[in-house]
């Protein structure tokens, strides 16, 4: 399953589209994707206008987006909100890996990228998990 997204690569405000045959995404698109392609839940909203680089409206959208999910563990799927101070400034989502849970994320640096649930969450002020 994570082939599929391996392969892609970062976009600020990408959602998945496809250019030269390689799908874009930024953090939000990449967790948009995989909850609804590989877990059948239901698609976020798209918040493809939100600049990458805006701190302020990416915390604003990531905290909307909060809102309608539900709080929950570390659990395939879940989206993984990740903050900075206080401000919500990264996702990810929670997938499984040879029988382990870690965090799938896009970044500009790394690209796509799975770390352990540890390794990832010790980078950021507080990680929430949500389904």
């Amino acid at each position: 399953m994570l082939d599929k997204y391996r392969s892609a690569r970062y976009k600020g405000g990408g959602r998945g589209e496809r250019v030269g045959g390689i799908r874009m995404f930024d953090c939000y698109g990449l967790v948009r994707a995989v909850r609804a392609e590989q877990y059948g839940l239901p698609t976020l909203p798209t918040y493809a206008g939100v600049p990458t680089d805006n701190p302020r409206r990416v915390n604003v959208a990531l905290r909307e987006v909060r809102q309608g999910l539900q709080p929950c563990g570390v659990q395939a799927g879940a989206m993984v909100l990740c903050w900075t101070g206080e401000l919500a400034l990264h996702c990810g989502v929670v997938v499984p890996l040879n029988g382990l849970l870690g965090v799938l994320e896009c970044t500009v640096d790394a690209g796509v990228r799975w770390q352990s649930v540890r390794s990832f969450a010790c980078k950021f002020t507080t990680v929430e998990y949500f389904t």
